[in-house]
């Protein structure tokens, strides 16, 4: 029997394997036929003849093996990007029957020979700014990764993360790093103090991409391709936006007993399928021509304020997104169509107004009426309440036995 190994990779390699593979294939092709044929008991007309058919079987065979490894290789496509020690990561984005048909509806749903060229393509970010050893920084033992949605000209915001709910120094026993999500500015000046903020906290993760808000699904699948290639060790990925205060304390202490151990998981505000209703105006305007015969979204989601994701779903995600166009209100996309596409995927509903909130006057309400039994994990903040509700969580916390469990209501 012969065995062929094709390696589905660049094209210089498997020109190399077509090259070695015909050869050997040829060699016992040869071999085989002198065994079927052999040519010292005919006469000599026949041994022309009998050569002749050989030569010609074995060129048939080769040129259907190569067709056959063409069109294999044609289907199966490979997205490469630089791992760890300069070393290619591939990811291979052949998917099964199931998830073709999903990214289909998805076509169909988006209309896609009407979308711009950059929403159908292949969503690989070319990294200007990261530090691929972020979280291993300490060790190898990360809980939790932080991944925050920012705007270039937030300094200010990024800032009062690092120094509050995202310092790692107040939460021991645990881990937990922060990263910052952003895309380049035009703003010359601007790039300059970015690129000196990055050199003081190494913290930052700039694509090669305008920073806009178009561009949030972009920013999303960046962060979700930088955590499997950079911090898969980490259990939990955090996302969050800049203006979200989190009480990391209640998300460590008192929910990482529910959220450990699970697998594919989604632990957000969730909105059920066919629930949220799709705006044909305003901000959040869909075009007539996507989703036509619908009125309502037809995939469960989350809001992306605040989502916790089990690590696990990273590279599953990336390689989703690799092959479904990219649809521009990322929480529908990050949240909802990609893990759609993945299938598997289990959400957990930490419900808006009980576990997350938009209203930071009612959030400080319950902290100081509830101190650690306030079940508010994500606080929405302006910028003049953010310092008054962080420093009102460390007092509550420090100063309390925070070995306090809510019971976790899904």
């Amino acid at each position: 029997m012969i065995t062929f190994f094709l390696n589905y990779g660049s094209s210089k390699v498997n020109e190399r394997l077509f090259v070695l593979s015909s050869t050997l294939f040829m060699n016992e092709l040869n071999k085989i036929s002198s065994e079927l044929f052999p040519t010292k008991f005919i006469r000599t007309d026949m041994k022309i003849k009998i050569l002749s058919l050989r030569r010609n079987a074995i060129l048939m065979i080769l040129v259907a093996v190569n067709v056959v490894c063409l069109l294999t290789i044609s289907y199966f496509q490979v997205a490469r990007a630089p791992g760890k020690g300069g070393k290619d990561v591939e990811y291979q984005t052949t998917v099964e029957p199931t998830p073709v048909n999903k990214i289909l509806k998805i076509k169909q749903d988006l209309n896609v020979s009407h979308l711009p060229d950059d929403a159908n393509h292949l969503a690989e970010v070319n990294l200007v700014l990261f530090d691929p050893q972020l979280c291993l920084r300490g060790g190898n033992i990360l809980d939790i990764i932080f991944i925050v949605h920012t705007a270039p000209e937030n300094l200010h915001k990024r800032q009062r993360i690092r120094e509050t709910f995202g310092n790692a120094l107040f939460f021991s026993p645990f881990h937990v790093r922060v990263a910052f999500l952003l895309g380049r500015t035009r703003n010359t000046t601007l790039q300059t103090v970015l690129w000196f903020e990055h050199a003081t906290y190494n913290d930052t993760v700039m694509g090669d991409f305008i920073d806009s808000y178009h561009n949030l699904s972009l920013k999303g699948i960046m962060g979700y391709s930088w955590v499997s290639r950079h911090c898969s060790n980490s259990k939990f990925v955090v996302k969050i936006d800049d203006d979200v205060v989190v009480n990391t304390y209640k998300l460590l202490f008192t929910y990482y007993t529910h959220m450990n151990g699970k697998r594919k998981s989604i632990f957000c505000n969730l909105w059920k399928k066919d629930s949220m209703p799709i705006q044909r105006s305003g901000k959040w305007k869909i075009e007539s021509n996507m989703f036509p015969d619908k009125n309502a979204f037809p995939f469960d989601y989350c809001s992306g304020l605040f989502v916790v994701m089990t690590t696990d779903l990273m590279d599953a995600l990336y390689v989703a997104a690799i092959r479904t166009p990219i649809f521009w209100i990322d929480d529908i996309y990050l949240f909802g169509m990609l893990p759609y596409v993945v299938g598997g995927v289990t959400y957990y509903n930490y419900a808006l107004d009980k576990y997350i909130t938009l209203k930071d006057q009612s959030a400080i309400e319950c902290i100081r009426t509830q101190g650690p039994k306030c079940p508010l994990v994500a606080i929405l903040s302006s910028d003049s309440n953010f310092m008054d509700i962080w420093s009102l969580i460390k007092q509550t916390f420090e100063s309390e036995s925070i070995q306090v469990e809510n019971k976790v209501v899904i």
